[in-house]
């Protein structure tokens, strides 16, 4: 399992390099990401190549037994490269046009730009393609931003001449005669920045189908400059995987997109101090569907970050927990920006193996040594295998943007924060989850949650309407389905698309004040048809008012305080082999749960109870042996009961490590259980 991450020798004089390898090599480092920022030294100017420096640092970590990726350095500009060609250079979503200076500062649309990147990552492959060590080619770093210049509105006149075919369609489905927006001609089409179309209220566009197929060209454009930097890769080299790493929270790229043209998915894991653990495991969860194979954890801090508002440290064990969580989640490597702290620059104050003391002394690099050869011991039998999920939640990246771009119907409406809340639920029960694309095969899946799922085609709600009469359990929210894939509302009974699955219909939506939330009652088990007020179950941020038809069930009743008050609130239609939940309002946790019990007994799948802050996940091998993960998230000592007999392959050798299910085994802050299966009875 590789085992690294970044290494930047240019900030340090060479006779460290050679001290730096040995440490690296005591902490069990087995890999380092090199060349990720180079590009001004490899090519001083525009003729003139000098691999030198990166020809010395390679040898060197070769000899030390160590794989590479290489990065190509392209993600930021030369300052010759801005200056002779200010072409290559991007503007704002304000007008301004940016220079050399930052990072991912460079138009993917500048031919210009193509063209260098492009060189220097044939010339990059041409000399380290064959190498033995190499395990990826890391193109570019973080990408990141949106650039609106006359390279992009050209290109994106282009992409909308291509998609719509002629003027008058697009009129047609952007609905341009909302305050006269009527186009004649392409040519009168600008991207929808500060002083156009997207001046109204920011991020939000006089005409949101306008932004959004301005994110979907810039997704094409990104991708298409990262495919040139990939092309040429391949020209030298066949074989080695190409990927560039992701990152979290960020609407900016559709990774879905992006995932046909990347070898394996990569990102970069940055939980903000507090982070409840079940918003990290939703990040893995989708990096690893993006292609149903194991992902690298490419970048995580071995101690701090330092772009926080305060940057605490993470304590004892949590790096250790954290890494796991990952590994639980499907990866299959632990990265670390960065190997040696920075000397210099914004970055100098964030974590890393070895501290500006250059000591193996410090308590960052213990535990990084530790954890090394846990995944020395373990790791070749975790790689490749996967989790094996029941549940997929569908994650939309069309509908991420449309609703940041909505003016209305709420200000406390984010579909992230939605989505993880459903997630959360399922993290707790310890069930484990597929995020998926709209466009994915959900046949393998009893459920599927699609939590404001407010843009689908006509296309994907007809696979989801098949899902449900072939037996699925699908489970819809308020602001699912409002909008066709241009942000037009569908006509009909909300919601439209699936109108005769779910069996009710939207018919207002009210907004609710910031913090106020509305009662829920749920079905008294001891009284057939009678709600109560299950404690503290509510409602939050939007509230349908429901008209269930003949033949829906109603599973919960708004209580007091609104006039809509004991009406439907969450229902459930059984069409065909499977059911349409419809739930009219997010609900807060405790409401959460008791709606989620009922989906899943529905469907037969069980949770796996564990304390709070316990977290239970399975991987499986190909040769079916079960490795589960019993992962304490938090600070506090906790007892757990063991699910099943296994062994604990992370338990010191000299220990008995054998545990039988109910076991009860106290999880120090922070603590780790790897059981094995397949060895719950090994011979003597």
């Amino acid at each position: 399992m590789l085992y690294g991450g970044d290494y930047n020798p240019e900030q340090w004089p060479r006779d460290v390099w050679e001290h730096d390898m040995r440490l690296l090599r005591e902490a069990s480092i087995n890999e380092v990401t090199l060349n990720v920022f180079s590009w001004a030294a490899l090519q001083p100017d525009e003729h003139t190549y000098d691999f030198s420096r990166l020809d010395d640092i390679v040898e060197l970590v070769s000899s030390h037994g160590m794989n590479i990726i290489m990065a190509t350095s392209t993600g930021a500009l030369p300052a010759w490269m801005s200056l002779d060609h200010p072409d290559v250079e991007r503007v704002d979503f304000d007008g301004r046009k940016h220079r050399h200076g930052a990072r991912q500062n460079a138009c993917p649309n500048s031919l210009t730009y193509r063209t260098y990147a492009a060189a220097l990552a044939s010339r990059l492959a041409e000399r380290y393609g064959s190498l033995d060590n190499l395990v990826a080619w890391h193109v570019s770093n973080e990408y990141e931003g949106i650039c609106y210049c006359q390279n992009c509105a050209k290109a994106y006149r282009q992409w909308l001449a291509e998609r719509y075919g002629n003027i008058d369609r697009l009129n047609e489905v952007w609905g341009t005669d909302f305050w006269g927006h009527t186009y004649r001609s392409f040519e009168q089409v600008f991207p929808p920045d500060r002083a156009g179309d997207g001046s109204y209220d920011d991020p939000c566009a006089v005409l949101p189908a306008s932004s959004l197929d301005y994110a979907r060209f810039f997704d094409d454009s990104i991708v298409g400059a990262y495919n040139v930097e990939k092309d040429a890769i391949r020209r030298f080299d066949a074989a080695t995987p190409i990927t560039t790493n992701f990152m979290g929270n960020f609407y900016q790229y559709d990774y879905q997109r992006w995932a046909k043209d990347i070898d394996i998915a990569a990102w970069d894991c940055y939980p903000r101090i507090g982070s409840p653990a079940s918003d990290v495991a939703f990040w893995h969860d989708l990096i690893r569907c993006l292609k149903q194979r194991p992902f690298l954890l490419m970048e995580q801090t071995p101690s701090r970050m330092n772009w926080m508002p305060y940057n605490a440290l993470k304590r004892p064990g949590q790096m250790r927990q954290q890494s796991w969580q990952a590994i639980a989640h499907g990866a299959d490597s632990v990265q670390f920006f960065q190997m040696r702290r920075s000397r210099y620059g914004c970055e100098k104050f964030h974590g890393a193996v070895i501290d500006a003391d250059g000591t193996d002394r410090t308590r960052t690099f213990r535990e990084v040594t530790e954890l090394g050869r846990e995944l020395a011991r373990v790791g070749e039998l975790i790689e490749g295998s996967m989790p094996k999920p029941r549940v997929a939640m569908i994650f939309d990246w069309s509908s991420w943007r449309g609703l940041r771009n909505a003016v209305g119907p709420s200000r406390d409406l984010d579909y992230l924060s939605e989505s993880k809340a459903m997630y959360a639920e399922l993290y707790r029960r310890n069930v484990p989850v597929d995020v998926v694309g709209v466009d994915s095969d959900l046949s393998r899946y009893d459920v599927v949650l699609a939590p404001a799922l407010y843009i689908i085609s006509n296309a994907d709600a007809a696979r989801l309407n098949d899902y449900v009469h072939q037996g699925g359990r699908l489970v819809l929210t308020v602001m699912s389905a409002l909008s066709d894939e241009h942000d037009a509302l569908h006509q009909g009974f909300i919601p439209a698309p699936f109108h005769d699955i779910a069996g009710v219909w939207a018919m207002e939506t009210d907004a609710l004040a910031s913090g106020h939330t509305v009662p829920l009652r749920f079905p008294d088990d001891a009284a057939e048809a009678a709600y109560t007020s299950t404690p503290n179950t509510a409602g939050r941020v939007l509230c349908d008012v429901l008209v269930p038809e003949e033949g829906t069930q109603t599973l919960a009743i708004y209580g007091e305080g609104e006039y809509y008050a004991g009406t439907s609130a969450i229902t459930r239609r059984r069409t065909g082999e499977g059911s349409c939940y419809y739930v009219g309002t997010f609900l807060n946790s405790e409401a959460m749960g008791v709606f989620m019990e009922t989906v899943l007994d529905d469907a037969g799948i069980h949770s796996t109870p564990s304390p709070q802050g316990v977290s239970i996940n399975t991987r499986y091998t190909a040769t079916d042996e079960v490795l589960t993960f019993i992962i304490n998230d938090t600070d506090k000592t906790t007892d757990v009961r063991i699910p099943h007999d296994g062994v604990d392959l992370l338990a010191d050798a000299t220990q008995h490590a054998r545990l039988r299910a109910g076991d009860h085994v106290t999880l120090p802050p922070y603590g780790v259980i790897l059981l094995n299966s397949a060895l719950s009875n090994p011979k003597d």
